[in-house]
């Protein structure tokens, strides 16, 4: 799951791109979003992650309250804003901003950058991914919870 980040950095641009051209505007605006709520997922297994490791660090017998003076408080500020941001994408207002979609574009590469995806087993991620996308886009579609979907039933 923690591939999503990286297929976020290399499809959004594409999508923000693409959303520019009037023909193909909501069909991209509608792909944005639920890229935006599978970063809602990425943020759930990152909470998870944390709970994990705070876990493991109290079953050895770690002190934890002796290792917050190591810790860098702009990596802290930046992992949390990580796991909560995506979690506006579920406001109606936050959808169809692209300026929110670029935002949370340029935070994940500077929490990851470039050098450092994993990009091990990659042809498995992409139709991964893109199922996830599709999935999504149905759920959101069945729902009626795309911003370009018409409300006439």
């Amino acid at each position: 799951m923690s591939f999503i980040q990286i297929a976020y950095c290399i499809t959004v641009p594409v999508f923000l791109l693409l959303s520019l051209f009037p023909l193909y505007r909501h069909f991209f605006m509608n792909v944005l979003v639920v890229s935006n709520l599978l970063l809602v997922g990425y943020s759930i297994l990152l909470i998870r992650q944390l709970y994990g490791l705070y876990q493991f660090a109290k079953q050895l017998g770690f002190d934890t309250s002796s290792m917050r003076g190591s810790v860098d408080l702009l990596e802290v500020a930046r992992l949390v804003l990580v796991i909560i941001l995506p979690f506006f994408s579920l406001i109606a207002w936050f959808k169809t901003n692209r300026i929110f979609s670029i935002v949370l574009l340029l935070l994940l590469w500077w929490s990851n950058p470039i050098h450092t995806w994993n990009t091990f087993d990659l042809f498995s991620k992409i139709p991964a991914y893109f199922c996830l996308l599709c999935s999504g886009y149905a759920l959101l579609w069945l729902l009626k919870k795309l911003p370009y979907q018409s409300m006439v039933v």
